[in-house]
């Protein structure tokens, strides 16, 4: 769109896994975002540990993303995870680096997963998890439809507090109704997202 930048959405590869461990070298803000590291870990360990998510398997277990400028300067990545294709339902965890937040970028993310999910995967549900006191991500999450579905009490540490884990899922059924308004809500961003190249299943 003229006068709007160009936002990249495309595979995650093993190229950008060092970009990863930057930004999870921050253990106070993922503990924010990401409940399974319990302690500081280093690069290498990011690195290798999120190698297996990337490998090759039929059929495939997860698809990865990373969002980039127009610079190719990374501004978040994201995934649909844990897929089960005989239930019809994946995970979606989403990360934005901390410089590019509350910026429309993550819900422009989102909303790219749900339509991969749905329309592409056809899967049936999608759900996610974030911290009760996290109040962006709930704005977040319940614009792209997503409703509450259960609470684990004080299950997630982070800055020396625990505080509830939100549990919330959306339906393929429920999407529609939710697909345009969020359409209409990322055209008056300031960027545009673009996939570089579409999922192959």
């Amino acid at each position: 769109m003229t006068g709007k930048q160009t936002i990249f959405f495309r595979p995650l590869n093993e190229a950008d896994l060092s970009q990863l461990a930057d930004w999870f070298a921050c253990f106070e803000d993922l503990a924010l975002f990401d409940r399974g590291l319990p302690i500081p870990v280093s690069r290498e360990f990011v690195i290798e540990s999120w190698k297996p998510a990337l490998q090759y398997s039929d059929p495939p277990k997860s698809f990865w993303y990373l969002a980039e400028d127009e610079a190719g300067q990374p501004i978040g990545t994201c995934g649909i995870q844990s897929i089960n294709y005989i239930h019809g339902d994946a995970v979606v965890p989403l990360f934005v680096a901390q410089e590019h937040r509350t910026k429309g970028f993550g819900s422009a993310m989102l909303c790219e997963l749900i339509q991969l999910s749905f329309d592409q995967l056809r899967l049936h549900r999608l759900s996610t998890v974030y911290r009760a006191n996290n109040g962006a991500t709930e704005k977040l999450i319940k614009n792209a439809g997503f409703e509450e579905e259960g609470r684990v009490r004080e299950g997630w540490y982070a800055n020396g507090q625990h505080h509830d884990i939100v549990h919330v899922g959306l339906l393929k059924s429920e999407w529609p109704d939710k697909r345009q308004a969020i359409r209409e809500r990322l055209a008056k961003l300031p960027f545009e997202l673009v996939m570089r190249s579409r999922l192959q299943v």
